[in-house]
């Protein structure tokens, strides 16, 4: 812990500590001391807020990439970045990209994402329905609280052949 919020808190603790030694002997605080005794209180809670968030931060983020089941799209490999980070990049194996077209999910990224709006970009490498390669980017933004973060990326066929392929992008939350 961060030795400034160490000092506050031993200060803290040492002002609550001076009220209940005077409630001890006091049947009813004055109201300046009640109202001190409460402010103590509220900002012990908040620091104790702050250090679980430094400790332990649920702040993880997970992408997943996926194909839609029985497209005949193949992934050839994929390179993600978040807030123009690169993050990761995987190329898929032949077993992969069977798993894949059965409607399996590879886990592209996980890591801790501040709150806030985030910006993400995968680079798609890629075969079509016809075999024909291609590489498409695709981007999204989304929003981070401090809950955990699921943003799935799918792939699958365009019947209508305007494009190679068409992306899709679902996110939900979990506190777990």
């Amino acid at each position: 812990m961060n030795k400034g919020y160490s000092l506050l808190l031993v200060g803290f603790l040492a002002a609550f500590s001076a009220v209940n030694t005077f409630a001890a002997g006091e049947s009813s605080l004055p109201s300046d001391l009640q109202d001190l005794k409460s402010e103590v209180l509220s900002l012990n809670s908040e620091v104790t807020k702050l250090e679980n968030e430094l400790l332990f931060p649920s702040s993880s983020t997970t992408v997943l990439m996926g194909v839609n089941a029985g497209s005949k799209i193949r992934l050839v490999d994929v390179k993600l970045s978040v807030d123009d980070q690169i993050v990761s990049y995987h190329a898929y194996s032949e077993q992969e990209t069977v798993a894949l077209s059965k409607g399996g999910l590879h886990r592209l990224f996980m890591g801790n994402v501040n709150s806030g709006t985030h910006s993400m970009q995968a680079v798609v490498t890629a075969y079509d329905a016809n075999g024909k390669d291609f590489q498409r980017t695709v981007n999204y933004s989304f929003s981070k609280n401090s809950l955990r973060k699921i943003v799935e990326i799918k792939a699958s066929n365009d019947n209508s052949n305007v494009q190679p392929a068409l992306f899709s992008f679902r996110e939900w939350e979990s506190k777990n």
